[in-house]
């Protein structure tokens, strides 16, 4: 491409970069503005922090020593001599003379012990006697020590003294040797038992120099203490510069500003000490840091210009570069987008036109794909429950072509079993329109029920509908079992549709939706035992353990034996009570497995079709016969599903059965029974009834008589005997006044130790037991 020949042209996109580019380098000539600015604050807060710092040294070094002073005052006020020596009087005596020099030498060795102090004084007022640790002399020569070249009179000077109590710094001029010096000087009282009495006072004298010899100075800058008396206390450097400070314009405890004083723009920095309240100023000239901010004045200008000059190198080789891939992607829309680019042209216009070409196609395969969205997010759902995911492609990629996000980690199952259509069996739907339609009711219902802390993806999984729930906090089954109730009652109440849920446990990441649709499969094949419409947990199915899990179930033989005879004699009340109680045995039985539950429908329905068998084998084929071939009972139990369609199934082919029996014209046979419990309830208190007995009145053998009784009742002749007794024997001994002995003649038993051990085995308790607690 030739930039020469299109570098002027408006519209080219070289002219937008040429000013872009221009504009950027403007930037770091703002910036560097900025920076000297920034640098102007950094070098004048460096400079206050430097001072602050030097002051705040100062500070501490000065009140640590006059700390040390007051302590010194403390203990030379607590010294017994000096204490003693407070009541003398003029004139002194020897003895006075000689506590003086006393006195004078302990104040040599406290002056010794602090080379912070120039000179110790103790002015006692009762007999104007001032000592010292050099000599003895009074007010007079003291005043003209550090009173006299201060301007004030004598009577002035002595009336600070005359205080009752002094503790208090102040600034005065020594005069010594024809010289004169600044210094400070700390009185403090040394109190007295009796405060109407004339005590005495302790100087400390500390030269200024004493208190700036550790402080760094130089020609340039000033350092100056003062009071709250805006006196000044110590300084050095440029004092007369100090005639323009005010203790009371010193506002602050610390702080930083401008002055003018003789033409002379300083910068003065100070800081307030919290034990004596003095302000530390350190005055600086503002010209030495101008000095430095005129030589980096001169590098942003430096900066600016190398700036410039680099910068439009660099921007001419990159417009080069930059256009070079703009150049080859246009020649390649050119070609295979077959739209034509003409020189002079925005290149940016001609890539929008291409681009939305490519959009517009990309769009109708977005269209396309759209309409099969569904179904391929169905397709993959499914995958996702079956654990058959493409392991080459990252879940995140998968989630994210079919807009899935996770609220969180946790994930369980939800299965719905359809049981049955409702109001939709009779509509005249195909069987897969109807069951795409109640999926469809099952998830809008769903998801309405759903509270905001939980989302969910459902699919249909062999004719059932599968929701995976992704909970947004913490996992909840109560909340899985309120959406499964809500669910299931919508879709009863509106649509009278029957539906048995299945839940599987908590689970992690999406790898474990697999094994939790495996859950609700072995939870909803436990449904053959609960039953349809139940909402079984998985986490509630007995264990697989065998040391856990029943090993059998509740059909015994006998119970069996009384069913096929129950059956036999065409008794539908007592047969179906049977079933009914088997059935309940086993299905509130928690421990019962699947295994098992399908064993025992085997064995419910092998009974009756043997039933069945010798009825017919045993000649009565005729009309029962043709009515169980009309049944059909081998088809209809073994399609049962459940314990308790089993249930129902059995109970319709024993109608028919025992209907069947009972009109039979050969049913007087099966009278016996009946006629053997009549006698039997007409005859107990005889002692000699028996089998025997009651097999002569009928004319039957003892061995027969026994076997139809056991067929058609289910029970022995002896145990009914012996029951019909013991319950005649209960109510005599509930309501009559007789002793055991007499009620046991009076029900057949002519022992009575016979009685108590039939009537223990049947009750589990003596006679004399039941009567007390009748």
């Amino acid at each position: 491409m030739n930039l020469s020949r299109i570098g002027f042209d408006k519209r080219s996109v070289m002219v937008t970069w040429l000013t872009s580019y221009i504009s950027v380098l403007l930037v770091p000539i703002i910036i560097s503005g900025l920076l000297y600015m920034a640098s102007w604050h950094v070098v004048e807060s460096e400079v206050n922090r430097a001072n602050n710092s030097a002051l705040q040294q100062m500070e501490q070094a000065i009140d640590n020593s006059l700390g040390g002073i007051e302590r010194l005052s403390v203990e030379i006020a607590l010294n017994k001599q000096v204490n003693a020596f407070l009541n003398t009087s003029k004139p002194l005596t020897d003895n006075d003379y000689y506590d003086l020099f006393n006195i004078a030498n302990d104040l040599r060795v406290y002056q010794t012990a602090n080379d912070f102090i120039e000179q110790i004084f103790i002015y006692y007022r009762n007999s104007d006697t001032v000592i010292s640790a050099r000599e003895r002399t009074d007010s007079r020569a003291l005043y003209q020590l550090m009173g006299q070249q201060d301007g004030r009179s004598y009577e002035d000077w002595k009336s600070l003294f005359n205080k009752q109590y002094i503790q208090e710094y102040a600034p005065i001029t020594l005069s010594e040797d024809g010289h004169s010096a600044k210094a400070v000087v700390y009185a403090k009282s040394v109190s007295l038992a009796n405060l109407d009495q004339q005590g005495a006072v302790i100087l400390f004298v500390i030269k200024d120099s004493k208190l700036l010899e550790k402080i760094p100075t130089s020609d340039a800058n000033a350092i100056a203490v003062l009071d709250k008396e805006n006196r000044l206390v110590a300084g050095s450097g440029f004092e007369q510069r100090l005639n323009f400070m005010v203790y009371n314009q010193l506002s602050e405890k610390n702080g930083f500003f401008y002055n003018r004083d003789a033409g002379t723009k300083m910068a003065v920095s100070y800081t307030t000490s919290a034990k004596t309240g003095w302000k530390y100023i350190s005055m600086i000239p503002a010209a030495l840091f101008n000095d430095k901010m005129t030589y980096m004045k001169k590098l942003v200008f430096a900066s600016i210009l190398l700036s410039l000059l680099f910068g439009g190198i660099v921007t001419i080789l990159f417009l080069r570069k930059n256009y070079t891939p703009i150049n080859l992607l246009i020649r390649s829309f050119s070609l295979k987008a077959g739209i034509p680019f003409s020189e002079g042209s925005n290149e940016y216009g001609f890539l929008q036109e291409a681009l939305n070409s490519t959009f517009a196609e990309k769009e109708q395969v977005d269209r396309r794909l759209h309409q099969h969205r569904d179904v391929i997010r169905s397709h993959f759902l499914q995958g996702l429950l079956k654990g058959r995911l493409e392991p080459s492609i990252p879940m995140y990629e998968s989630l994210s072509v079919h807009d899935m996000r996770m609220a969180s980690p946790h994930f369980a199952v939800l299965l719905f079993h359809i049981d049955d259509y409702g109001k939709f069996q009779e509509e005249d739907y195909a069987d897969t329109q109807k069951l795409k339609l109640i999926q469809f009711l099952i998830l809008n219902v769903t998801e309405e029920v759903m509270g905001d802390h939980q989302q969910t993806f459902s699919t249909d999984m062999d004719d059932m509908q599968a929701c995976i729930i992704n909970f947004g906090e913490e996992p909840n089954k109560d909340e899985l079992v309120r959406i499964a109730v809500e669910v299931k009652a919508f879709l009863l109440e509106h649509y009278h549709v029957h539906l048995t849920a299945a839940i599987s446990g908590m689970h992690q990441e999406w790898l474990g939706i697999a094994e939790a649709y495996q859950e609700t499969l072995s939870a909803l094949a436990y449904r053959l035992v609960m039953g349809s419409g139940e909402i079984i947990c998985y986490d509630e199915l007995p264990s697989s353990d065998a040391s856990v899990q029943s090993r059998s179930y509740y059909y015994p033989m006998h119970v069996e034996h009384q069913l096929i005879n129950f059956v036999k004699a065409g008794d539908y009340e007592k047969s179906s009570a049977m079933i009914e109680q088997i059935i309940e045995a086993n299905s509130s039985n928690a421990l019962l497995s699947i295994s098992l539950a399908k064993c025992l429908m085997f064995d419910l329905a092998s009974t009756l079709l043997k039933t069945m068998d010798d009825i017919s084998a045993n000649g009565n084929s005729g009309n029962k016969q043709v009515v169980l071939e009309q049944m059909n009972p081998i088809e209809r139990l073994t399609e049962c599903e459940t314990m308790k369609d089993m249930q129902r199934e059995l109970q319709v082919i024993l109608e028919h059965v025992c209907r069947s029996i009972q009109e039979d014209p050969k049913r007087e046979l099966n009278q016996l029974s009946e006629l053997v419990k009549a006698y039997v309830k007409d005859n107990y208190h005889e002692e000699s009834l028996n089998i025997s007995m009651i097999g002569g009145k009928f004319g039957l053998t003892p061995s027969y008589l026994s076997k139809q009784f056991k067929m058609q009742t289910g029970d022995a002749l002896l145990d009914y005997i012996s029951r019909t007794r013991i319950d005649e024997a209960k109510r005599l001994l509930r309501a009559a006044s007789m002793s055991v002995a007499e009620i046991a003649r009076k029900v057949g038993f002519a022992d009575i130790n016979t009685f108590n051990r039939t009537f223990k085995k049947i009750e589990g308790i003596t006679p004399t037991t039941f009567k007390e607690i009748g």
